[in-house]
């Protein structure tokens, strides 16, 4: 049966830090509200440039926004595909899907912008600081988006069959060019299949500060800054590999 991945899961491969980080750099960069949320709406990162705006209509309309809001996430749900959405305020936002092995764990909510200064007065603008931006500049941002978080879609099912053919042919270390200990293998394979140190080190019988000790030499010897290069990596590798290798 096919593992059902969760928000949670995908936070642990990504890190609540840096999804953080990355969101409060992103809205930098283009000057308008993020945040990330699960798929029941609740947050799972701190709303970057939160709209003021918009946060003074949900205090108005409260029902009329949440419902609103609502509506676009089942359109982008039985979409699959992230879009933009016009409220009845006149400002513009969109909503992007997260993916973990094929499966939506979370979104993006982002937007609060008017296309053009005819779209909201002048005074509200200041008031409140919309920002105001092109349809086609916000369109060529969320393709953006929606294209980096596509990397994190790892195929968790190619994955495991290629895993489990290096494991019986007993050269789970090539996978890594032989970099890595017959250990390090192992405890690498799990971290490209999410497992947290705790359940590395449940399923190898290991203690937890010895995969700690195991995580830190994988990082160092395959030159990878952090878990999700790692696991970036190795799917770039899996990719690559399917079919030159292996028969499915």
């Amino acid at each position: 049966m096919e593992k059902k991945f969760t928000t949670q899961d995908w936070l642990k491969i990504v890190g609540k830090e840096k999804l953080q980080t990355f969101q409060d750099c992103f809205t930098r960069v283009h000057c308008f509200s993020l945040g990330f949320f699960d798929l029941a709406g609740t947050p799972i990162t701190v709303e970057a440039s939160s709209s003021l705006f918009c946060y003074s209509m949900m205090q108005k309309q409260k029902k009329r926004c949440k419902k609103e809001q609502e509506q676009a996430l089942a359109s982008v749900r039985e979409t699959g595909k992230a879009a933009l959405f016009n409220c009845y305020s006149g400002l513009n936002f969109f909503m992007c899907p997260v993916y973990l092995n094929k499966q939506m764990v979370a979104f993006a909510y982002g937007g609060g912008v008017a296309y053009s200064t005819e779209d909201i007065s002048g005074a509200l603008r200041e008031k409140y600081k919309i920002p105001v931006i092109s349809e086609h500049k916000l369109m060529m941002i969320i393709a953006l988006l929606e294209q980096i978080m596509g990397m994190y879609n790892i195929d968790a099912a190619n994955t495991i069959k290629v895993l489990e053919a290096s494991g019986e042919n007993d050269s789970v270390g090539n996978i890594f060019d032989e970099k890595l200990s017959k250990r390090e293998a192992e405890v690498a394979k799990l971290i490209c299949l999410g497992l947290s140190n705790r359940k590395i080190a449940d399923k190898l019988f290991i203690s937890e500060k010895t995969v700690k000790t195991h995580v830190s030499n994988i990082l160092g010897k395959l030159e990878s800054a952090d878990r999700m290069q790692l696991i970036v990596d190795y799917g770039h590798f899996i990719s690559k590999n399917i079919g030159e290798t292996h028969e499915y």
